[in-house]
């Protein structure tokens, strides 16, 4: 670390003290890329709380340490003062209360960001020597009462938005936090906010189990189509995806001459993993889930891809189906793939009728159960994800179709892993 060097007798300027500054800045930018690495953003603090009332986000005070300058104009004047120095150096900037940022609308997808810039403030009249009178001083510069900044300040201002804005010169632009929000939304009540990658442990959760807790908690649910941010700290991540159930088969007639009892919708696939991610390569995890099949429809395909490459997924169950008048089959059980611990069919839904015989025409059961039973004039959706929809016996008429239950959508699971 520099240090400024003065000497008894010597007339002192300012710039030994503007060069003290300097050179402590100049260290602690140093020591925060040792500890960081060159270029790296980091965010200290800085939680959020999501609004249940409008589509607004509230940041706590906190910090970032990321790209600068030394200096991106002059410090000091007067005729002294030091010259403009934009020599790249990691910065601190400082947002030392609570921000309140609003979203721009609701149907997109919107990031709240930092922009991180110098400004000089605390304007304060100065005394000034006075060369006329040297008993007393001026008040300001020309003596007229102006005031002038007396500290630089790292600052923080939050913006929220779909693109990024641009870096104010001698600044930079982090992103905190993404938030989709899904269309006609009024408030964020139930909006997931992924934090950006720029949350990293600390040196104590480090030293302690902090993180071992952290990856340790239980597998985060998706049940919605999105994307999920892979944290600094993290060299893997456990999948599990479940295949949408599919719907049970509807019934037609009245009587054992037709298609009185339909079968049940078989059960989404199952595919369980442990994968290699970066923090620093590619867009994070991409999730699809399946949807459940309405009467006699197929279960959607849930899948997680990485990189553009998909890493495991679950096809739906298939529905039930009438394969003649007088015979209906379960459907079958969605496959699965990718996955490195298993990859488990689902269960078949059970058969309806085969002539003038009948069977159960249950759904085909998720990993948690819930298939949908048969049902008089309908079958009963299912209620556990992955489950398939139950068929449906008889009609309130002959020849009028009474449906089969929907099947249960999908679901992804996650947990990342040090």
């Amino acid at each position: 670390m520099d240090r400024a060097i003065v000497y008894a007798g010597s007339i002192p300027l300012d710039t030994d003290l503007l060069r003290a500054g300097r050179y402590t800045k100049a260290a602690f930018g140093n020591l925060a890329s040792m500890l960081y690495g060159p270029n790296v953003m980091a965010a200290s603090g800085l939680g959020y709380s999501a609004s249940s009332s409008d589509l607004s986000l509230t940041v706590e005070a906190g910090s970032i340490l990321a790209p600068g300058v030394m200096d991106a104009t002059s410090l000091g004047g007067n005729g002294g003062g030091l010259a403009a120095d934009t020599t790249a150096l990691t910065c601190q900037y400082i947002s030392t209360t609570s921000q309140t940022v609003t979203l721009p609308g609701s149907g997109n997808t919107y990031t709240v960001y930092a922009v991180c810039s110098e400004q000089d403030a605390d304007p304060t009249v100065l005394p000034f020597f006075n060369a006329s009178n040297p008993s007393q001083t001026q008040a300001g510069i020309q003596n007229d009462g102006g005031a002038l900044p007396v500290r630089r300040a790292g600052v923080i201002s939050l913006v929220a938005a779909a693109n990024p804005p641009s870096a104010p010169t001698g600044g930079c632009v982090v992103a905190l936090y993404t938030i989709a929000v899904p269309q006609g939304a009024t408030s964020l009540s139930g909006v997931t906010v992924q934090p950006g990658q720029v949350f990293w442990p600390t040196i104590p959760e480090l030293a302690t189990q902090a993180l071992l807790k952290a990856c340790t908690e239980p597998m985060t649910l998706v049940t919605v189509n999105g994307s999920v941010s892979v944290p600094a700290w993290a060299s893997r991540v456990e999948l599990r995806v479940i295949g949408g159930g599919g719907g049970g088969a509807a019934s037609q007639s009245m009587t054992t001459a037709g298609a009185f009892s339909g079968a049940g919708g078989g059960g989404g696939g199952d595919a369980w993993g442990i994968y290699a991610v970066s923090p620093t390569q590619g867009n994070g995890l991409a999730i699809t889930v399946g949807s459940g099949g309405g009467s006699e429809q197929t279960g959607g395909t849930s899948l997680v891809s990485y990189n553009g490459q998909t890493l495991l997924q679950a096809e739906g169950g298939q529905g039930g189906t009438f394969y003649s008048t007088t015979g209906s089959a379960g459907g079958v059980g969605g496959n699965a793939s990718g996955g490195t611990i298993w990859n488990q069919s689902g269960t078949s839904g059970g058969d309806g009728q085969c002539n003038a015989y009948t069977f159960s025409g249950y759904g085909g059961d998720g990993p948690w159960g819930g298939a949908g039973r048969c049902g008089n004039q309908g079958g009963r959706l299912a209620t556990r994800y992955g489950a398939g929809g139950g068929g449906s016996y008889s009609a309130t008429a002959e020849g009028v179709s009474s449906s089969g239950g929907t099947g249960f959508q999908g679901c992804v699971l996650y947990r990342f892993l040090p």
